[in-house]
Order: structure tokens, then C-alpha cells, then sequence
């Protein structure tokens, strides 16, 4: 059964942002799904009144509705942190959001894995198939240009490693602290990384991305645990107060 608030004007996880008056319309989706060449194995699985301005999707069993479609109202979004992929700027002008979200029975479990991979996969290929600006990620208070955020996702699907700079934010302090933004959306906890003295900051991040791609795999830690890097042993503990994981180098 379609989601009875499938047209609302609700914040939406994920958005595709386009310029002004470039939102696609739900004629224009079926399009692109009905192509020869679409590459994608996604069918409308229902589809009210244009006017309404969203459609629900399959893809691998799932629903997603995509809301927000011309000529509905788009979907709101606020500004957020971090911009990850952009060469220069972010692109000039007031952008609009089209949002996509699991639909249905699976609304509740919209943050299992196989559920979250779907729509990113179903993101990526859209992203990169109409005249996308940019793609905006909430848990994470990410945005990030197009075609960065799809080869990301595409690498990450095939086995590669979890886009850390996208799906989630590291920011680092003054101190050389790395802490993640987003990761619970996956996990259920957030990282901590912390500083080492003389450490170049740009080198604790890089250390970061690969300790959230391992928590990513590995799942929420529930006890003490020791992880070996190339920068050598790292201890892991979770904290006993809130939903983080704290990380440091474990002394020789």
C-alpha cells in the first residue's frame, strides 16, 4: 500500500537538490526508468495524480517514495555543516529538494543495512541521471557534489570502503580530536578519535575514515577491543555514557 503521507512536505533523510525550476516531474521519471539504456532495476510501483508530486518506487523488494516532484511543492531543507566533493563553491542559487525515503512496511526498518543500501544505490543512479546539483545527507549534515557521492556509494556497494567523507562527517578540533557526525545512522554509536601528539592533522583523518569504514563492517562495539591498523594497534572502548566508541593509540 502507497504511504498515506507520501505527499507531505516533510524533511526528508536524503535529497537530490536541483536549481530552480529543474525538479523532474513524475512523467519525467518514468521516462527515465522505461529506457533502454536506464540501467537500473527500479519500476514505479505506484503512482497517484501528477499534481501530487511523488511516486512510490521498487527496487530489490523494497518501496521508496520520491517526494518533492514537479509541480508539488519541494521538499524543505535546511543548510548543513559540511560539503564534501565540490571543487569550488557549492552552485550559486536557492536549491530544491526531492526527496526519496522508505515507503510502506518498511518505513520502520528504514535504517537496516539492506534497506539503507538500496536507496542509496537508488540515489546514485538517479544522482547521476538527471540534472542533480547536489546530494544532501541529513544524519550526517552532509552535502555533497553529485557524481563524488555516486562513485562513492557504487565503490562502497561492489566491496569497497564505506564513503566516511559523505555518509558521515569527521570533523577534527584544535587538539587534533577526530569525532564523527552520522555514524550512528549506521552503528548506533559515533567515534572519537584521539589526538596524538605531533600527529599532522590531515593524517588523523586519514586514520579516522579508515576506522569508521572497519566499525561500519565490524558493527557497534559492546566491549573493549583492539584494532590493528598500518598506524599500528589502536585500542576501541565504548563509552558507558551515551552511544560513542572512543579510540586511541595503544602505548608500545
Amino acid at each position: 500500500m502507497p504511504s498515506s503521507q507520501a505527499g507531505d512536505a516533510g524533511q526528508a533523510a536524503l535529497m537530490l537538490l536541483f536549481g530552480a525550476d529543474s525538479r523532474p516531474a513524475a512523467a519525467d521519471i518514468a521516462r527515465l526508468l522505461d529506457a533502454p539504456d536506464a540501467g537500473m532495476a527500479v519500476r514505479i510501483s505506484h503512482q497517484p495524480d501528477p499534481s501530487e508530486g511523488w511516486l512510490e518506487l521498487l527496487a530489490s523488494g523494497l518501496t521508496f517514495d520520491l517526494r518533492g516532484l514537479s509541480p508539488a511543492a519541494p521538499v524543505p531543507h535546511d543548510p548543513v555543516p559540511h560539503a564534501y566533493g565540490f571543487e569550488g563553491a557549492l552552485p550559486d542559487g536557492q536549491m530544491e529538494g526531492v526527496g526519496l525515503v522508505a515507503a510502506g512496511h518498511i518505513a520502520a526498518g528504514a535504517v537496516l543495512g539492506p534497506v539503507l543500501r538500496t536507496m542509496f544505490q537508488l540515489a546514485a543512479n538517479l544522482a547521476i541521471r538527471l540534472p542533480v546539483q547536489a546530494v544532501l545527507w541529513l544524519p550526517a549534515g552532509t552535502v555533497m557534489e553529485p557524481r563524488y557521492f555516486s562513485g562513492a556509494v557504487f565503490n562502497w556497494l561492489a566491496g569497497g570502503a564505506f564513503p566516511a567523507l559523505g555518509l558521515t562527517a569527521l570533523t577534527p578540533a584544535s587538539d587534533g580530536t577526530v569525532t564523527s557526525t552520522g555514524l550512528s545512522h549506521f552503528i548506533g554509536q559515533e567515534m572519537q578519535l584521539e589526538a596524538m601528539e605531533g600527529e599532522a592533522r590531515v593524517d588523523s583523518v586519514k586514520l579516522a575514515i579508515r576506522l569508521v569504514d572497519y566499525l561500519v563492517r565490524h558493527g557497534p562495539l559492546t566491549e573493549p577491543h583492539t584494532i590493528t591498523q598500518a598506524a599500528g594497534e589502536l585500542l576501541a572502548e565504548p563509552s558507558s555514557v551515551g552511544k560513542r566508541v572512543w579510540v586511541w593509540r595503544a602505548h608500545s
